[in-house]
């Protein structure tokens, strides 16, 4: 029997698409494409101009080349505007897909990894990718198993209608793996898109690449609520504004922030008043630019995580990066994210009360939220 010691694997020639380059897509991407390189692996990112983010010295190669955009200013356009702004993106759309076509025709590339998927018009060009890239490994990274909808309108939080599920299910369908972000997750995959060959569970890990600062414990922060990201239905925004107003009547030197790009099914004038009516709340529209953010967390004590929907949150892996307890709805994965008293307080969700009654607790008592942060 040889005492030989195996080979090493080759490094693979990984390409990771993400069109958005800025965000918590593109910064999941990012520091997942310099992991893979640290490992030794030959890693491209696809995105858009002008990205958030700059590799270091892993060697993680950054292709700015999609013809995409970045997060919203945090202005709500009249409604002939957006249906102008949205055609034009449609088209940029299209031709960010067609360069990702074009680089599959180059030799050169054993995986390829998307994001996310929540158009009609993924599926069709995840199939013609997968007529011209014959022999590398296809692979999605599905952080919403089904596409929420972010559009100004009433009724499902989900997208839905005949020809999205056709080419989203022919799309999962040709996928040799798909990698979810937790174990609801890969129920909700294997529901909703039967058939897919492979589902494999990963951690979200942290979010260290917004992480450029030192933050002051939560027991020394103010009694101060942040919820952070994009503003939308989904995320339960109106839920939280309800909740506050109940935490004010007990903590009265409380205080909400709201920071983040603004979604299109948010009416903005109308936070506003209600913020006005609450006190003690304070809105901030517009996409963080990340030197910003370690400050933000900072003057927080606690975090809130108020969705209706969703699989998982980046949100609540960035408060625990900067040691933050999170006060979050039990939906998708964010329980197990959460763990109920170990980093934060796990509420039902929908309920009001239960979402005060959390963070009262964590605002009136400083030591329970270094404790739980």
């Amino acid at each position: 029997m040889s005492n030989s010691t195996p080979p090493a694997p080759a490094p693979l020639r990984i390409l990771l698409v993400e069109f958005n380059p800025s965000g918590g897509l593109f910064q999941f991407s990012f520091q997942l494409g310099e992991a893979l390189a640290a490992r030794g692996h030959r890693v491209e990112l696809l995105t858009g101009p002008r990205p958030e983010l700059s590799p270091g010295a892993s060697g993680l190669v950054l292709r700015d080349v999609l013809p995409t955009w970045h997060a919203g200013a945090g202005t709500v356009q009249p409604r002939l505007a957006r249906k102008l702004r949205r055609a034009a993106r449609a088209a940029r759309y299209v031709a960010a897909w067609l360069r990702v076509l074009a680089r599959l025709r180059e030799d050169g590339v054993d995986a390829v990894v998307w994001s996310e998927w929540r158009f009609a018009l993924d599926g069709w060009f995840v199939a013609w990718a997968g007529r011209l890239a014959r022999g590398p490994v296809l692979a999605l990274v599905a952080h919403e198993p089904r596409p929420v909808a972010e559009q100004r309108r009433r009724g499902s939080l989900y997208k839905s209608g005949w020809l999205l599920r056709r080419s989203l299910a022919s799309a999962f369908h040709r996928m040799d793996a798909v990698f979810v972000l937790g174990e609801q997750a890969a129920a909700d995959v294997r529901r909703l898109w039967p058939g897919v060959r492979r589902v494999t569970v990963i951690p979200h890990g942290d979010e260290g690449a917004l992480a450029g600062a030192e933050v002051p414990p939560p027991e020394e922060a103010p009694p101060s609520v942040l919820f952070f990201g994009t503003w939308t239905r989904y995320k339960g925004l109106e839920l939280l504004l309800d909740a506050f107003a109940l935490v004010r009547r007990a903590v009265p030197e409380a205080t909400l922030v709201v920071a983040g790009a603004v979604g299109a099914d948010v009416d903005v004038d109308a936070l506003r008043g209600r913020a006005a009516r609450i006190r003690g709340v304070r809105l901030c529209p517009g996409y963080v630019p990340l030197p910003e953010v370690a400050g933000l967390v900072g003057a927080s004590r606690v975090v809130a995580v108020p969705y209706l929907r969703g699989a998982q949150s980046g949100v609540v892996h960035l408060a625990q990066t900067f040691g933050r307890p999170v006060v979050a709805t039990a939906v998708g994965d964010i329980p197990a994210a959460v763990a109920d008293e170990e980093g934060g307080i796990v509420v039902p969700p929908g309920d009001t009360r239960a979402l005060a009654t959390g963070l009262v607790r964590l605002l009136r008592d400083p030591r329970e939220a270094g404790r739980l942060g």
